[in-house]
This record gives C-alpha cells, sequence and structure tokens, in this order.
C-alpha cells in the first residue's frame, strides 16, 4: 500500500483527466488506511493509554503521506468536536483534501474519515504520528537555535549548582534533540552557548546527556551569534560579468 501514490483531486477532476485508475487505487488505499488506523489504536490501547506500536503499525503499511492524508480528512470533517485538539485542527488545515462528492450528492471522503473509536483516541494517534514524523526528519538551523535557547534559560533559571556533586550547573539535552542530531548538529549546538567551561557528557543512574558548566560561569550571556559563513557569503555575491573585448578590424 506505501507505493501507491497518494491521488489528491475528486472524482470529477480524475474523469475530465483520464485518471480514474489512479484515483481508484488511491481511494481504495485511503478506506483501507482508514481501518488499519482503527484497529491499530484498539489492538495498542492498554491501561487507559494508547502504545507508541500503534503509529508504526500503520507507517510501515501506508507510509506518512497518506496516514496524514486520511488523519487530516477526519479532523477537518470532526471539525466541531471537542476532543480533538486545537492545535491538531489547525495542523489539518495545512493539508488539502478535496470535497469529493457522487452523483447523489454524497462526500466520498466519509468513506475514509476515521470514526469508529473515540475521537480523543484519534487525537493522541495524531500527536503521537506527527511527533513520529518529526523524528524522522534532519535538525534545522532553527531547531539547533531553539534547543540552545532551551537549556541556557534552564541554566540560567537555577540558583544554586544542581549536579550532584553541587559543582557545576547542569541542564539536559532534549531527547528528541538527540535522536535527530548528527554529529554536526552536536557541534553547532555547542558553539551557540556561549560557556568556556561548557561541556557535554552523562550523568551515572541517569539516561541522557546534559549540559554542565562550572558554578562560577557567567551566566548571564547571551547566546553566540553564529558568523555567516565566507563561502556562502561569496557564492552569494553576483559575480561582475566583463564585456567582451571586440576583434580589432583587419586593415
Amino acid at each position: 500500500m506505501n507505493t501507491i501514490p497518494v491521488y489528491k483531486y475528486p472524482v470529477v477532476y480524475a474523469r475530465e483527466n483520464d485518471e480514474l485508475e489512479q484515483y481508484r487505487a488511491s481511494y481504495k488505499a485511503n478506506v483501507a488506511c482508514k481501518n488499519a488506523i482503527e484497529t491499530a489504536i484498539r489492538d495498542n490501547y492498554r491501561d487507559n493509554c494508547l502504545g507508541k506500536e500503534a503509529v508504526k503499525q500503520v507507517a510501515d503499511q501506508f507510509g506518512y503521506e497518506r496516514m496524514f492524508f486520511v488523519l487530516a480528512n477526519t479532523v477537518q470533517r470532526k471539525d466541531f468536536d471537542g476532543r480533538i485538539s486545537h492545535n491538531n485542527k489547525d495542523w489539518a488545515k495545512t493539508i488539502h483534501v478535496f470535497e469529493d462528492k457522487n452523483y447523489f450528492g454524497e462526500d466520498r471522503r466519509s468513506s475514509f474519515e476515521v470514526d469508529s473509536v473515540n475521537p480523543g483516541l484519534t487525537d493522541i494517534f495524531i500527536n503521537q504520528a506527527r511527533r513520529e514524523y518529526l523524528l524522522t526528519q534532519p535538525l534545522s538551523k532553527e531547531d539547533i537555535q531553539k534547543e540552545a535557547g532551551q537549556i541556557l534559560r534552564r541554566l540560567q533559571a537555577e540558583r544554586e549548582p544542581n549536579s550532584p556533586s553541587g559543582t557545576h550547573f547542569m541542564a539536559q539535552i532534549s531527547p528528541d534533540f538527540l535522536i535527530r542530531a548528527s554529529t554536526k548538529d552536536h557541534d553547532r549546538l555547542f558553539a551557540l552557548l556561549p560557556f568556556k567551561s561548557l561541556t557535554f557528557s552523562t550523568l551515572k543512574d541517569q539516561k541522557g546527556i546534559f549540559a554542565f558548566i562550572q558554578k562560577d560561569e557567567n551566566r548571564d550571556q547571551p547566546l553566540r551569534v553564529r558568523k555567516p559563513s565566507v563561502k556562502k557569503q561569496l557564492q552569494a555575491k553576483p559575480t561582475e560579468r566583463k564585456s567582451p573585448r571586440k576583434p580589432e578590424m583587419e586593415r
């Protein structure tokens, strides 16, 4: 199913453009994806908690693009439902799902609306799906700067050194950042934090990686501003073109 392209246009458009075969294949996959989401939620909901395997179960079979298309359609059709968060309603609006009515005026989109499970569980599933997808994406400069800002604020918020030995201030690096970060991303994060004594290290009996600075370090410093790359500046600068020399006329 994850090899079938998502066809986003209504049947009227597909008929006019001789694309009914693509439309039908995608529509069938949308309905199957909707059923798979409902099954995954039922299979993985235990003890008032939705297991993380629910999203993987659907994404492995259908891919994130179709899963998000079906979920966005569901949220748009449940815009009145208070059990769906405003955040997910805003997210759903970023994915366009065309109205697709049949000869009787019935909207075909209802066939791939997740509706046989509690909308509150659907909302949790969407939250997990969006997060799991985000973790597959590379970090941007803005992501790294945001993480650096969060670490700086946590270090500045402590009144006394909070390391186990009482000799350092420390702040945990976000687990989500670590999942997505490459070695270069770690270096960029380190370069943004303005402390001479800064180190990244683990702690015994604690999960994760922490930023440490000595207790006498000046914590009232802003983030470092990254200098623009000279290479990129040169690439961005338009090169002056010299007018070609006119050949001399033969005498």
